[in-house]
């Protein structure tokens, strides 16, 4: 599929996500880590927390793909799945897996992580996004990862630089980081794509201005679980 780079439309969202408070880049916790500020209890308590919404990433990848009635971009959305359980694109491994040995790394059990129980905040993010997928167009649902995969690219290097340089973990303990570093700008430039293609009538392109607020909003929350430890 030929990427679509811009439309006023899409400049709009990007800049509203660029702009808004509730910037993932922005958050005080992936400013904290970057700068090495975070304590590390902190950090394992976010961690578990955001284990919850990383183990259904596969699932919220594949709903996309059934829910998608363009074969075009349904076979890159099959992309999206293959990589999301085992890393076929970045040639690494399951993105749940990496996120276990960098849970490992900084002192979680498998028991604490996958034993764990989610806060509102997380347990909200997690209903929503797969609300969504059943209950809006696809498209407009799409758009929420124009928020999502559209910050991670950055937060997840500057997680990944703080986390070696302040907190003594390995670029083999951060790679769930680096690999979103490079998964995400293809998943991304795809999410972008869908919105020109097909979010080009007022009623959808209001319902996709609600969906990215909304989404900005619930990483931003779910991320300050972390200040509960």
């Amino acid at each position: 599929m030929a990427v679509a780079t811009s439309s006023p439309f899409l400049d709009e969202l990007k800049h509203e996500i660029a702009t808004s408070q509730w910037s993932s880049v922005q958050h005080p916790l992936v400013q904290g880590v970057s700068k090495g500020t975070v304590p590390m209890q902190q950090i394992r308590g976010w961690a578990i927390q955001d284990s919850h919404y990383r183990r259904m990433v596969h699932r919220l990848a594949t709903l996309r793909y059934l829910r998608c009635t363009d074969p075009e971009i349904q076979r890159r959305l099959a992309g999206v799945v293959a990589e999301e359980a085992e890393g076929i694109d970045t040639g690494s491994a399951g993105h749940y897996v990496l996120f276990h040995r960098f849970a490992s790394a900084i002192g979680l059990t498998a028991e604490e992580v996958d034993n764990s129980e989610p806060m509102p905040g997380t347990a909200a993010h997690i209903y929503w996004a797969e609300l969504i997928l059943w209950t809006l167009p696809w498209p407009v649902a799409m758009a929420a990862q124009v928020a999502g995969e559209g910050q991670a690219p950055i937060t997840s290097r500057m997680m990944a630089t703080g986390l070696q340089a302040h907190y003594g973990l390995s670029a083999d303990q951060v790679a769930f980081f680096e690999v979103h570093t490079e998964a995400d700008e293809d998943h991304r430039s795809l999410a972008e794509a869908i919105v020109v293609r097909y979010l080009v009538t007022d009623e959808l392109q209001e319902q996709a201005r609600a969906v990215v607020q909304r989404k900005l909003k619930l990483m931003y929350d779910m991320r300050s679980t972390y200040s509960a430890f």
